[in-house]
C-alpha cells in the first residue's frame, strides 16, 4: 500500500520538457548563468508550440496589467493572476529586470521609465542549463488517490540563443477514484520575451 501511495504521488507532479524550444535554448553553465540578467519586455513576443516558435501578433499593451512576465515568474498559482496596479500609464516604457543576488536568489523587478515599481526576490537553483524557480504550487483536493485530485505547476527560465528570455511552465491537473486516474491535463507553456 505504501509503495502504491509513493508511486502515485509522482503522478500528480508536472514535468518539464525542452522538446519545443531545445534548438533555440542557449545551454548556460553555472559560471555564466548571469547572462540571464538584463531588461526584457513584459509581454511575450512568441510562444512555443509543437511546430516551434510562433510570433504573437496584436498583443494589447493593456494586458501588461494582467498577463506579463513578472506575474509569470513570481506568481505560484497560474489560476490566480495578479494585476500590476502600480503602473501609471501603459504608454510608459515598462520592462522586466532580472539580476542575480547570488547563485540561488534572483531579483525580479518591474521598471516604469527606469524606476522600480514592484520588486520580488525569488529563490531557485541552476540545473540543466536553466534556472529552476522555487515558486512551485501544489494543491490537493479531496482524499488523494481515493477520491480527489491535484493541481501542480512550476517554472524555470532560460536564455534563447538570440539573447531573449525564455520562461517555461509545467502544469498538471489530475484526479483519481480508488487509484484509478481519470482525465486530467498536463502541458508545458513556453514564452519568449525580447531583451531590451
Amino acid at each position: 500500500m505504501i509503495t502504491i501511495l509513493l508511486a502515485g504521488s509522482f503522478l500528480g507532479c508536472a514535468g518539464f520538457s525542452k522538446k519545443k524550444f531545445a534548438k533555440d535554448l542557449e545551454n548556460l553553465s553555472a559560471e555564466n548563468i548571469s547572462r540571464l540578467e538584463g531588461n526584457y519586455v513584459l509581454n511575450p513576443i512568441s510562444s512555443y508550440t509543437k511546430s516551434g516558435a510562433t510570433k504573437i501578433a496584436g498583443h494589447s499593451r493593456d494586458s501588461i496589467k494582467f498577463n506579463n512576465a513578472y506575474d509569470f515568474i513570481v506568481n505560484q498559482n497560474f489560476m490566480q493572476k495578479r494585476q500590476l496596479n502600480t503602473i501609471k500609464s501603459v504608454n510608459n516604457t515598462i520592462l522586466l529586470n532580472l539580476k542575480f543576488e547570488n547563485n540561488k536568489q534572483l531579483s525580479v523587478k518591474v521598471l516604469e521609465n527606469s524606476m522600480p515599481i514592484v520588486e520580488t526576490v525569488i529563490s531557485g537553483e541552476f540545473k540543466d542549463g536553466m534556472f529552476y524557480l522555487d515558486n512551485k504550487f501544489l494543491k490537493w483536493t479531496g482524499v488523494p488517490y481515493l477520491l480527489g485530485g491535484s493541481q501542480n505547476n512550476k517554472r524555470r527560465i532560460g536564455l534563447a540563443k538570440n539573447g531573449n528570455l525564455l520562461i517555461n511552465e509545467a502544469v498538471s491537473n489530475n484526479g483519481a477514484f480508488l487509484f484509478i486516474f481519470w482525465a486530467g491535463s498536463d502541458y508545458n507553456l513556453t514564452y519568449e520575451y525580447q531583451r531590451e
